[in-house]
C-alpha cells in the first residue's frame, strides 16, 4: 500500500504516475518466481533447470553470527535451498505453492475458470483451473517429499507416548 498511496494521493494522474501504476499492478498481479508458462505447458525439466541455475548463482557471503546474540530464527527458504541442492524438484514445487498461496497470477488461476468462450472468474461457468492446477501439481508434491517423508517416519513414530508412559 506504500507504493500506491503517494500515487492516490494525487488525485488526477499524470503519464508517468499512470505508467507506475500500471507498473505496480502487474507487479501484484502477474509478479512471482514461478514460471507458470513451463507448468502450463508441462515443460517440468525447463522449470527443474532454472530452480538449479538460481541455485548456482546465489553467491551471497553470510556474516558470521554473533556468539552474543539470540538464536537465529530458521529461515524457511535456506532449509529449501539446502534441500533443493539434492532434490532441484523441490524448489520447482515451493515456488509453485508460493504463488499460489501469495496474491499474484497463480492465486488468481486457482479461482478461474476455462470454456472455448474465454476465462472466467466464476465457478457456474467453464472447467475450474484451480483443480486442473491440483491434479497437475499433486504429484509434483508427493514425487518430492514421498522419500525424506518416509525417511523420518521412524523417527516421528519413535516420538509418540505410549499410554503408559505419559505422565499424570
Amino acid at each position: 500500500m506504500e507504493e500506491y498511496k503517494p500515487l492516490f494521493d494525487k488525485g488526477q494522474l499524470g503519464r508517468e504516475e499512470m505508467r507506475r501504476l500500471i507498473e505496480l499492478d502487474d507487479r501484484h498481479l502477474r509478479g512471482g518466481k514461478f514460471d507458470w508458462e513451463s507448468f502450463l505447458f508441462q515443460r517440468y525439466s525447463k522449470l527443474r533447470d532454472d530452480a538449479v541455475a538460481r541455485l548456482q548463482s546465489k553467491g551471497k557471503k553470510a556474516k558470521p553470527p554473533d556468539p552474543e546474540a539470540l538464536p537465529q530464527q530458521v529461515r524457511i527458504g535456506l532449509c529449501l535451498e539446502s534441500w533443493g541442492r539434492e532434490t532441484p524438484e523441490v524448489l520447482v514445487a515451493y515456488n509453485l505453492f508460493c504463488d499460489l498461496v501469495h496474491p499474484n497470477i497463480g492465486s488468481t488461476f486457482l479461482v478461474a475458470s476455462t470454456s472455448a468462450e474465454g476465462l472466467y472468474f466464476s465457478r457456474f461457468r467453464g472447467e475450474p483451473v484451480g483443480r486442473a492446477i491440483l491434479e497437475q501439481s499433486l504429484p509434483i508434491l508427493l514425487s518430492v517429499s514421498h522419500r525424506t517423508f518416509g525417511q523420518y517416519l521412524a523417527v516421528l513414530m519413535g516420538t509418540i507416548w505410549q499410554d503408559d508412559e505419559v505422565p499424570r
